[in-house]
């Protein structure tokens, strides 16, 4: 198992892989990134991933110089060559190399630069200690949140903050005191036998994850809303979980150091993580046996 880098096209190892100092994203943050995993070997949720990374380059205006079948590519390639059984797969792409450390766009000279970063799937903690935190959640009028970019300060800070608080991770609100996201996931919670959410109106990102929990819940039947929660909603909440790419769903057990649901993942979040993981693997397969389908086609014609 191997932790590879592809720059620009050329796959080497983490330790080997060189971006120039003029890098805009390494001045300024100025990038967008992806996080997405496999299951089974198998590429989950590209296609969402992808169009969000396009959205994001809109909104930091510019446009990808990639298409689709180029990303994915270059993805597999660096994929074959790490040959983890389930990886990680992190893409990067900054505003290129300027002609001179200066934030004005009239240097962003180009062109853009495509990194893809592939490790062995991550062993995620199966709960999490939530602390809401002082620092708030940047306005979407500064830099949106929507837009998963590489300055991701406000995260970083707030994921400390938290930390230094006995917490795993943190719970950030916007200047009207409605709860937004964790620092690298959404949040989900339930009240009275409804599923409650942040609206993205509020400042969050929207989470792959978080979309396809809705989808899920909603085909079968549960109660789910997209619903502005305050942070005395989030306390006294029956059940609270995190959702992301790596995670799927985490129960929260501890908001500000008191227990929720006496301090253990309650039965609603525990049935759900295991009905989503089987829904997401069962997508999985359904993948894999498209593709063997494709290949076994394409060596018979």
């Amino acid at each position: 198992m191997s932790n590879l880098c592809n720059v620009d096209g050329v796959v080497s190892s983490e330790a080997d892989a060189r971006i120039p100092v003029l890098d805009r994203g390494f001045l300024f943050g100025d990038s967008i990134y992806e996080v997405i995993r496999t299951r089974r070997g198998i590429l989950f949720g590209w296609r969402e991933h992808l169009d969000r990374l396009r959205l994001s380059a809109e909104g930091l205006g510019f446009a990808l110089d990639l298409d689709d079948a180029e990303i994915l590519r270059r993805i597999d390639a660096t994929l074959r060559a790490a040959g983890n059984p389930d990886s990680y797969v992190r893409i990067l792409v900054t505003r290129g190399t300027g002609s001179a450390p200066n934030i004005d766009l009239a240097y962003a000279t180009g062109p853009l630069r495509w990194v893809v970063m592939v490790r062995a799937l991550p062993t995620m903690a199966s709960t999490a200690r939530v602390q809401i935190i002082d620092r708030l959640r940047n306005d979407r009028r500064a830099l949106d949140p929507a837009v998963k970019s590489g300055n991701y300060l406000n995260n970083v800070l707030g994921l400390a903050e938290a930390k230094a608080q006995g917490a795993t991770d943190c719970l950030s609100l916007d200047a009207h005191g409605n709860a937004t996201e964790a620092s690298t996931s959404n949040i989900f919670v339930l009240r009275q036998g409804r599923l409650i959410t942040p609206p993205l109106r509020v400042g969050i990102l929207a989470g792959i994850t978080r979309q396809m929990l809705l989808d899920f819940c909603r085909a079968r039947g549960d109660q789910v809303a997209e619903a502005d929660l305050s942070a005395a909603d989030v306390r006294t909440a029956d059940e609270v979980f995190l959702s992301s790419t790596l995670r799927d769903v985490a129960p929260v057990t501890h908001i500000d150091g008191a227990p929720v649901h006496e301090g253990t993942p309650g039965p609603f979040t525990m049935r759900l993580l295991a009905d989503f993981s089987a829904y997401c693997d069962r997508r999985a397969r359904e993948m894999e046996d498209r593709k063997s389908t494709r290949l076994n086609s394409s060596h018979s014609s």
